[in-house]
């Protein structure tokens, strides 16, 4: 069995090996900002980013890198930015744990 230091130290690197946040408009991905990057009380590894499109924009996607800008995670995503006023916050939890498998 691991040892609680074995699962927080594979949380601690997924924390540092996140390296950027892109999210998606038509074909085209962007860079966007990460707000947050935490690990939760409940062992979730939270990243938090703020999309801001420069224009009215359908958002389809968005996506985590590493620090080797490589992808890492994607989500598909559908929502509707009116105005460029409006922003999005979107985030990726990445839960580490250890189970048997019999």
């Amino acid at each position: 069995m691991l040892q609680p230091v074995a699962l927080t130290d594979m949380r601690t690197y997924i924390k540092g090996r996140i390296g950027g946040a892109q999210y998606k408009v038509g074909s085209t991905w962007y860079d966007c900002t990460i707000v947050e990057s935490i690990i939760t009380d409940d062992g979730f590894v939270r990243i938090k980013c703020q999309i801001s499109p420069e224009a009215a924009c359908t958002i389809t996607g968005a996506r985590l890198l590493n620090t080797d800008s490589q992808v890492w995670a994607t989500k598909d995503v559908s929502v509707i930015i009116e105005t460029v006023l409006e922003h999005l916050l979107a985030w990726f939890d990445f839960v580490v744990n250890e189970s048997e498998v019999s």
